[in-house]
């Protein structure tokens, strides 16, 4: 077929022309205009179908990588930088998300936005001259590399089951579903709700004892020497602050890796007083502070605390957040059951609040901890211990290895003496008691549901009792890599006077044998 031939076809009435190609026949004018406006595409698939057949063309570029793409120590700086800047002006959730794999969710304040961060990125990167990404592709690896670090909407409800029932209820068509999500997240809103007013309620009872029967001597006192029994403590760890700090943090920093220190906290409502224990990585337990969150290290402040800062009271009452590799496992529960056995208390009463739902005082403390910091200048921990004690009257801070903190393997100790609580992850409320000689614990889901008794312990209380304590763990201290780091790429932004405090020189690796 000759080209006018085409063209007239295409210009003409003619609209069932046909074109037979290698015993295949065309009606449609679409391929003609094809064949004519992209002729050396056809040609390129008319020399693939001789060599290779009817198989379909791979590009030339594929699985290899485009020369324009940003290099991998350039994505790093932004992952890094992220996740400082999260540490910096982060709030984190109280709980992880389902599908998060244990990852605590960070809250970036609503005011803030994913052009103001990248602004700030690229101010770091012209500081300490790194090659910036673009805002669309910082944005990607945000997305793609810390999910988890999030923007605060201005009126953010930050409970996923209260999430996922809203959405039914918008999401429901008929009228009868409408209904029914909406009955379930009146249910659990009154169950939060409910819980909330437990928490508080005590609170409130501490204070008013508090008033009334205050010890006339300030702590340490011996256990079971007041007459108090209504005392409430609550305990968490914050997220992690890092050494140096400075109110103008300069923009390289964001790019490394600091010194972290750990922040636990015990809250006594009823005075009120927090004491925050501050724990740098070489002091924890672990290598490196890897092991500075498990349930040794919760129960060994827990311990201390009750030793040196407690009130001597008969009973009291705990209220922790809902998570398990921390709190709320067979240690903390198997301690506290110890405790009483041993006449430390008469009885202990422990809560779980919900998920989503455990804003509490010992929050508010950490949050004016963080509000100080923020305008601070730290490079010590003795600095960063005179920030906690400014940032509010309640606060007051606690250092390792200043005190006569140690740690315990409690774990491994209790597993000889105790069994585990059955779907522990069910129950929010515990309570132990002295008076019984087989560790009971009773337990239940919520504060209107019967109590459900349980015995832990396995050997008699004599036994136990004459088991003492724990072997001491050491400190794990710093890897050889880790401070060889701290001395090459933090020392430098340390003031002179504090570098051999913070990023002292390297010591040598001991022998192996």
């Amino acid at each position: 077929m000759q080209k006018r031939e085409i063209v007239k076809a295409i210009n003409g009435k003619e609209k069932g022309f046909l074109i037979v190609f290698r015993d295949s026949r065309f009606v449609s004018v679409r391929f003609v205009k094809f064949i004519l406006s992209e002729k050396k595409h056809f040609a390129n698939l008319l020399a693939h179908l001789e060599e290779h057949g009817p198989v379909p063309r791979v590009h030339g570029n594929t699985q290899r990588r485009p020369h324009n793409c940003l290099p991998f120590q350039d994505v790093r700086n932004v992952v890094v930088f992220l996740d400082n800047y999260a540490t910096e002006f982060g709030i984190p959730h109280p709980a992880p998300l389902h599908g998060r794999d244990g990852i605590l969710p960070i809250f970036l304040p609503a005011s803030h936005t994913c052009k103001s961060v990248h602004k700030v990125y690229v101010e770091s990167c012209a500081t300490s001259g790194h090659r910036p990404a673009g805002i669309t592709l910082f944005s990607k690896i945000w997305e793609q590399c810390l999910p988890h670090i999030k923007f605060m909407p201005p009126r953010s409800d930050v409970c996923e089951t209260c999430e996922k029932m809203r959405r039914r209820v918008v999401e429901a068509v008929s009228e009868e579903a409408k209904l029914a999500a909406t009955g379930a997240l009146s249910d659990h809103i009154l169950y939060a709700q409910k819980e909330r007013n437990f928490y508080q309620q005590k609170t409130r009872d501490a204070k008013e004892e508090w008033d009334e029967h205050a010890p006339a001597v300030a702590p340490p006192h011996r256990p079971v020497t007041n007459e108090l029994k209504k005392v409430h403590y609550t305990f968490d760890f914050a997220q992690n602050v890092s050494l140096p700090h400075t109110a103008r943090q300069m923009g390289p920093l964001y790019f490394k890796t600091p010194y972290k220190v750990h922040l636990f906290g015990v809250n006594c409502e009823a005075i009120p007083e927090q004491v925050n224990f501050l724990l740098g990585e070489k002091d924890t337990i672990g290598e490196d502070g890897k092991k500075s969150h498990n349930p040794n290290t919760v129960v060994s402040l827990l311990h201390y605390f009750f030793d040196s800062h407690g009130q001597g009271e008969k009973e009291c009452f705990l209220h922790a957040d809902n998570c398990v590799g921390q709190n709320k496992n067979k240690t903390v529960i198997s301690y506290l059951a110890w405790r009483c056995l041993k006449g430390l208390h008469e009885k202990i009463t422990l809560s779980f609040m919900i998920a989503g739902h455990t804003r509490c005082l010992v929050d508010g403390c950490f949050g004016l901890v963080k509000q100080k910091y923020r305008r601070a200048d730290c490079f010590t921990m003795d600095q960063l211990a005179e920030v906690v004690k400014s940032s509010a009257a309640p606060n007051v801070a606690q250092c390792y290895p200043d005190s006569d903190i140690n740690w315990h393997q409690w774990d491994d100790f209790f597993v000889n003496h105790f069994r585990k609580v059955p779907n522990i992850t069910k129950m929010h409320h515990f309570e132990f008691s002295s008076s019984n000689l087989t560790g009971e614990v009773k337990c239940r889901q919520t504060v209107d549901d019967d109590w459900l008794s349980i015995d832990l312990l396995k050997t008699s209380k004599e036994v136990l009792l004459a088991a003492g304590l724990p072997p001491v763990i050491p400190a794990g201290g710093l890897s050889t890599k880790r401070q060889a780091y701290l001395y090459s790429d933090i020392r430098p932004f340390v003031p002179e006077a504090w570098k051999d405090v913070l990023c002292p020189a390297p010591l040598p690796a001991p022998e192996e044998d």
